[in-house]
């Protein structure tokens, strides 16, 4: 079974994560705890269609926003949001959604993710290739490992309507 696939949104460049680790380390208060979890953190660029003026901080996602909304089938964006998990830590096992057989609506893009994995209960670990966008059955029980000593950071894009996510 394949709980994890690659889709083909533009490959994202890393211009942006020195100051995205810096917001962070300075235990900036646009971070919210995510799920409730300390060492899951994320800073929220979109929030139902509306953008923080923040976003004009991080040039090579609002280049990359740019490039998916014109060149992809992915068109109005929904929420959009940067995930940190700190180093040598991990999410635990959890399930997002109850429906095992259908990908989920949200995307998610890998900026930092060197030694970190997603495992899916019965299957197995997946490493996402920095720069690379991935969607997840997250019906499914999973965790999340970094056991990296550097922050593993992604993006997590849910758009109105993802045509990618349809089972194959």
């Amino acid at each position: 079974m394949t709980n994890c696939k690659q889709i083909p949104l533009p490959k994202i460049d890393k211009g942006d994560l020195q100051k995205i680790i810096s917001f962070f380390s300075m235990g900036n208060h646009l971070f919210s705890e995510r799920y409730g979890h300390h060492a899951l953190k994320s800073f929220d660029i979109i929030t139902k269609g509306d953008t923080s003026p923040m976003i004009k901080h991080f040039l090579s996602i609002v280049r990359w926003l740019t490039t998916c909304t014109k060149h992809t089938a992915v068109r109005d964006i929904e929420h959009l949001y940067l995930s940190i998990l700190m180093p040598r830590n991990q999410i635990p096992w959890h399930v997002d959604q109850t429906q095992t057989d259908i990908y989920a609506n949200s995307i998610i893009t890998s900026i930092s993710t060197a030694n970190s994995f997603i495992e899916f209960e019965n299957d197995k670990k997946y490493h996402y290739r920095e720069g690379y966008s991935y969607l997840i059955k997250s019906g499914v029980k999973h965790r999340i490992m970094n056991l990296s000593d550097e922050y593993r950071v992604t993006l997590c894009l849910t758009p109105k309507e993802n045509p990618y996510a349809e089972v194959d």
